[in-house]
């Protein structure tokens, strides 16, 4: 819960308070809204309490203020106590927050001081109107099932705080043999400008901050400013780096303080520019692009940025920028347009550790005359190299040569009941090595791990805990990890009945419950005990962990093991080291992030791009699907957006394979396209199928084999050097590795006469074999 404590009364001392007296509103003719019609009934009681019962999925809010007039620098305070209505369990938290306008009565925020808190908790949110700002509308929100009695709903005028006099800080400026940074004295907001190419770096407009100092320590520029939506104070050192066209921005917050910050804030972009956005193995969006951006992309899992920076490039020059996120455990990027009609831009945006802002946070800007995404990776290949992130597979091959077996092999999804039949049958159809991922019984693992070639794993997990009373309720008579339950759970509050919810199972009657989620705090104790027994009777030499490193990292408040996002990587990296270092395994996990290059060995989805998967993928994903969704066709498979980014920085270290749910053969119209990226990447394919499917597809699927398994193979311990888009559709690209291996493909629908002579049919590829 977001409050005004002293510490922000004292920073706030340096600002003096201007205008009349106090005033005080109430809600005086509330009324009720919903998405949902009828879902929202409001009921005004006697002792002037609101009683809310929302029943429906979708948001709602409440409104009884007619809008008031403010002007910049007007500060506010939003309170409101409540109580849980017993007749509405399980209540959805609800929000006190403000519609701020601008003169012309444009939405400048939609919940502008924001602050939530569940049903019997207080809200006290405050905040500071900033420029341009010049009407709220003050209101509750919320969305889903809520019941919640309101009592002193209330908004209080605190007065205008403005610099004294009237002044506005000096801004601030350095200069490096490349660089010229300007720090502004009235927003905090950064300019640079790269000598080399002419090239202005200005802020989009935010009008988010009120500086109230300016300083200069040593090469670094200080400033300190307040954030009018939150009151929260923070101080920025913007230093550039020497010898390096490179600016490192350092953040700090009070102790105490809570709520995001976007700071600094994004570069403006123009047209020609292209955002590089490293959200699993890689995408590109033109700056003028209208669908399909996503939006906010944490940087602690591998359902946001899988590599911890975003990029913008000038798509005819190759010059640009890039931000490395360099403490990423509680950090996002924003992908947005500042404006309707505006090119889009990124920011970084620093997220509170636990409820408040916690350490400093650090932000390094790489700037670049010529190069482009490409050394952008390159440049992030070198930090994690001196992170010590970049283990490669010659190194991982020393330690467990049994990790040689993965390159080339494509991963091999089969539930068929004569499991060595079907391996069998694969060897003789010419697939001569593969992942076995679906496992079996003892005698089948040890006969299948005898294989020449071949790797044999399982799936598991170590997040979600089967609960008895939910066993009970869906029929079964066991599940995974109940040994974990109560005692191994997470939990979202000091409450122990809060406890975390992970993957949700549908019961016969239609309703759906819940496994409880285990804590990372724990998690190795449980893998270690479970994998240890299993080991003596199933010879398996791999192993496939769910989640692990695709959910982003928790939170836990169990006083058992209270755990931070930080403390939840590191928890979560020293499972997957045991399982390599412990048990001598392969290891492999879900979509991924490169927490986790040093010790996993194979990423399953990261080639699939989270947000454009068939709808419920990890759900059904034995289902083919013959229509093709236009999002899938436009992203997923799209060379005109997407990138190698990860094989750019990472190839070399770890195998990067397409989702379960979004495997080669899952949509077989697209099927020769996910071939050729497979081929272009150096990667290798995933297919899921039954006997049936075997047998009606086994030439397709041998041909997809022979196509991708040679370069994966040939260029498995070779970093991915250079990638170029050779037309000017982007329909036909070229990669470059180590070991003097070429790969040109051509994606497009006409053939395309090559810089080097000759031709590319539509459809087709081409290998040049290095040394």
């Amino acid at each position: 819960m977001r409050t005004m404590p002293e510490w922000k009364c004292a920073a706030m001392a340096a600002l003096v308070v201007l205008g009349a007296a106090a005033e005080t509103w109430t809600f005086r003719a509330p009324r009720a809204w919903s998405r949902a019609k009828g879902a929202a009934t409001l009921t005004a009681r006697a002792d002037g309490a609101l009683e809310l019962r929302h029943t429906g999925d979708q948001d709602w809010s409440i409104h009884g203020i007619d809008g008031i007039r403010v002007r910049p620098g007007d500060v506010f305070r939003l309170s409101c106590e409540s109580e849980a209505l017993p007749d509405m369990p399980n209540s959805q938290p609800y929000t006190l927050s403000a519609i701020l306008r601008d003169e012309k009565g444009k939405e400048m925020s939609w919940v502008y001081g924001t602050c939530a808190a569940r049903p019997g908790q207080p809200i006290v949110s405050e905040f500071m109107v900033p420029p341009g700002g010049a009407r709220i509308e003050p209101r509750v929100v919320g969305a889903g099932k809520t019941g919640v009695l309101l009592r002193n709903l209330k908004v209080e005028s605190l007065g205008n705080r403005l610099p004294k006099n009237g002044e506005t800080p000096s801004s601030l400026e350095a200069e490096s043999e490349a660089l010229k940074v300007v720090v502004a004295g009235t927003d905090a907001t950064l300019t640079v400008t790269d000598k080399r190419t002419g090239r202005v770096w200005a802020p989009v407009t935010t009008r988010s901050t009120f500086v109230t100092e300016t300083s200069r320590s040593g090469r670094a520029l200080c400033v300190k400013f307040v954030n009018p939506e939150t009151l929260g104070t923070w101080e920025a050192l913007i230093a550039p780096v020497p010898g390096k066209p490179e600016v490192l921005v350092t953040v700090t917050g009070e102790d105490n303080q809570t709520g995001m910050l976007d700071y600094p804030a994004p570069f403006a972009t123009k047209t020609g520019d292209r955002l590089i956005i490293p959200m699993n193995e890689g995408i590109s969006f033109p700056v003028e692009q209208t669908d399909g951006v996503p939006g906010r992309l944490v940087t602690y899992s591998g359902h946001g940025l899988c590599m911890a920076f975003f990029g913008v490039q000038e798509d005819t020059t190759g010059a640009g920028y890039m931000g490395i996120v360099e403490t990423a455990d509680d950090a996002a990027v924003v992908c947005k347009r500042p404006e309707s009609g505006k090119t889009l831009s990124a920011g970084v945006s620093w997220e509170p550790q636990k409820n408040v802002f916690g350490y400093a946070r650090r932000i390094r800007f790489v700037f670049f005359d010529k190069g482009g995404y490409v050394a952008m990776c390159k440049r992030y290949r070198a930090y994690a190299k001196e992170r010590g992130k970049l283990k490669t597979f010659a190194q991982k091959v020393q330690e467990r040569p049994m990790v040689d077996r993965l390159l080339g092999a494509p991963n091999i999804w089969n539930w068929s009941g004569d499991k060595i039949s079907m391996a069998k049958k694969l060897k003789e159809a010419g697939i001569d090595r593969f992942l076995w991922s679906a496992g079996g019984d003892a005698k089948q693992v040890a006969e299948l791990a005898k294989m020449d070639g071949v790797l044999v794993s399982r799936y598991d997990v170590y997040r979600d805990i089967y609960r008895p009373e939910q066993l009970q309720k869906l029929g079964w008579k066991s599940g995974t990890n109940t040994d974990a339950w109560p005692a191994g759970a997470a939990w979202n509050s000091a409450d122990s009945n809060d406890w975390r919810k992970a993957w949700g199972v549908k019961a016969k009657d239609g309703t759906w419950t819940y496994c409880g989620c285990m804590c990372d705090a724990v998690s190795a104790k449980f893998c270690r005990k479970h994998v240890g027994k299993e080991l003596k009777t199933h010879p398996y030499n791999t192993r496939f962990i769910d989640v692990t490193t695709a959910a982003g990292w928790d939170v836990c408040f169990n006083p058992a093991h209270p755990m931070t996002h930080s403390d939840s990587r590191a928890y979560r990296m020293d499972l997957l080291r045991l399982l390599g270092d412990d048990f001598g395994l392969v290891v492999g996990s879900e979509t991924g992030h490169d927490a986790a290059v040093p010790y996993c060995d194979y990423f399953e989805g990261m080639l699939s791009l989270c947000s454009y998967r068939v709808p419920d993928s990890g759900r059904n994903i034995c289902d083919v699907w013959t229509n093709v969704p236009p999002r899938v066709a436009k992203f997923q498979v799209g060379a005109e957006f997407r990138l190698p980014l990860w094989e750019l920085v990472y190839h070399d270290c770890l195998c990067a394979h397409w989702y379960w749910g979004d495997y080669n053969n899952k949509l077989p119209a697209l099927w020769d396209k996910r071939d050729l990226f497979n081929v272009l990447y150096g990667t290798m394919g995933m297919y899921l199928f039954n006997e049936k499917q075997w047998a009606e597809d086994k030439g397709r699927f041998v041909r997809s084999y022979k196509i991708t398994s040679p370069v994966a193979r040939k260029t498995g311990y070779s970093e991915m050097l250079d990638h170029r888009i050779l037309s000017s559709d982007r329909m036909v690209q070229r990669s470059v590795f180590a070991d003097g291996t070429v790969v040109t493909v051509n994606f497009g629908d006409k053939a395309f006469a090559l810089p080097e002579g000759g031709e590319l049919a539509p459809g087709a590829h081409l290998v040049k074999v290095g040394r």
